[in-house]
């Protein structure tokens, strides 16, 4: 999962290690904003992130977790992508309520 904070002007794109690639770290760099994904294991060189900010992405993830509760966004039943769109809105909104 990828989370954006604001931080001045530029973003701070947080995410997990899934999304740890030089490649991406770099074309974000270009764009102005701050990588903050933890480093794979097997990387050479380890890249420091800071923790706080890294804790955030919670955040994110549950709100993913809460959005599969609905089935048809968990197995992406509607075939038209903006029917699809929708329904996540939808279930946003819903979701913004409860909370």
């Amino acid at each position: 999962m990828v989370n954006l904070i604001r931080a001045g002007c530029n973003l701070r794109i947080v995410g997990d290690k899934g999304f740890d690639d030089d490649k991406l770290r770099d074309t974000l760099r270009a764009l102005g904003h701050q990588p903050c994904f933890p480093t794979k294991k097997n990387r050479k060189h380890q890249v420091r992130i800071p923790k706080k900010l890294y804790r955030t992405r919670y955040r994110v993830e549950n709100f993913f977790c809460r959005l599969k509760r609905w089935g048809c966004t968990a197995t992406r039943r509607d075939k038209l992508a903006q029917n699809f769109l929708s329904l996540i809105h939808f279930a946003a909104v819903i979701d913004w309520l409860r909370s």
